[in-house]
């Protein structure tokens, strides 16, 4: 009799382990190498991860993915810190004031990245891809769990190339519509009736324009291949157009290549033609260049 009384306390003791430990609460476990959320307060949240490395590395010393600080800085000001986990991963909360749609960069270790935080929503989720030529592939999606390839569906969604410094040297936005970076070599406005681009860097020496119904062989509606080393400004042909803007320097290397919806550039829904109609391919255009 006394064994028995003695299994049924046994018994007990281990069931309040488990409720004080959260067992049998219906609790979901976060998929492995999650970044841990903490509690939601006011400001904007970004979830990030860093991978294709085990280290961040200076000059000076290698920085392991655990413990690595990470800061978010915005107009040069930082907004947010936090610590990687040994995932590569962190949560870091933003300071109020932070718009959304904003330009912000993250930096960890000696790694340096550029994106656009959400515009439809709180959270933004960010991989982070480091290559071994010191290049970086930078996936934005909304919510909290990074992801290497954007729903296309999803608003906040697009996929950059950078140096490893912030700056960028492809983007391809999304049909979401996501904005662009703020820090391009290129300024990029758009009416209902044309496109005018600018130069922003003295290294720029000619342009590739193009105005595609769709990505791919057969959807351009207009071209322009030539020198760009003032503002210039193109008729916009099809307001569904998808905009590639290409810019080379002096020895025809290529310094940046955006593909992106003219949503993207600021332009709202506009009365215009049947976008369904059939593209044909217009021949260069006479752009006018603004002095």
């Amino acid at each position: 009799m006394k064994s028995s009384y003695a299994l049924v306390f046994t018994a007990l003791l281990a069931a309040g382990a488990l409720a004080a430990c959260g067992g049998g609460g219906g609790s979901t476990a976060a998929p492995a190498g999650a970044p841990v959320l903490p509690p939601k307060s006011t400001g904007a949240r970004v979830a990030l991860a860093f991978t294709g490395t085990s280290s961040l590395s200076s000059s000076r010393r290698t920085f392991a993915l655990a413990g690595t600080s990470v800061t978010v800085a915005y107009n040069g000001r930082i907004v947010g810190n936090g610590q990687l986990d040994s995932n590569g991963a962190a949560v870091i909360e933003l300071e109020d004031g932070v718009p959304a749609g904003a330009t912000v960069s993250v930096t960890a270790g000696t790694v340096t990245a550029t994106f656009v935080l959400a515009h439809t929503m709180d959270d933004t989720a960010v991989l982070v891809q480091v290559h071994a030529d010191g290049t970086l592939t930078v996936s934005v999606s909304s919510g909290t769990q990074p992801q290497s390839s954007p729903a296309p569906d999803d608003p906040n969604g697009s996929s950059e190339t950078e140096d490893g410094h912030g700056n960028a040297t492809s983007v391809d936005e999304n049909d979401g519509g996501a904005a662009l970076p703020a820090n391009l070599p290129v300024s990029v406005s758009a009416t209902c009736e044309n496109v005018t681009l600018t130069p922003l860097s003295p290294a720029i020496a000619s342009l590739r324009f193009e105005e595609n119904v769709r990505d791919g062989d057969g959807g351009s509606k207009l071209k322009y291949e030539g020198p760009f080393t003032a503002a210039m400004t193109f008729p916009l042909i099809a307001q569904s157009a998808r905009l590639r803007i290409r810019l080379f320097d002096t020895q025809q290397q290529q310094l940046l290549d955006v593909k992106a919806p003219l949503s993207a550039f600021g332009v709202s829904a506009c009365a215009s033609a049947d976008p369904s109609a059939s593209p044909s391919e217009s021949p260069s255009p006479e752009p006018s260049e603004t002095p």
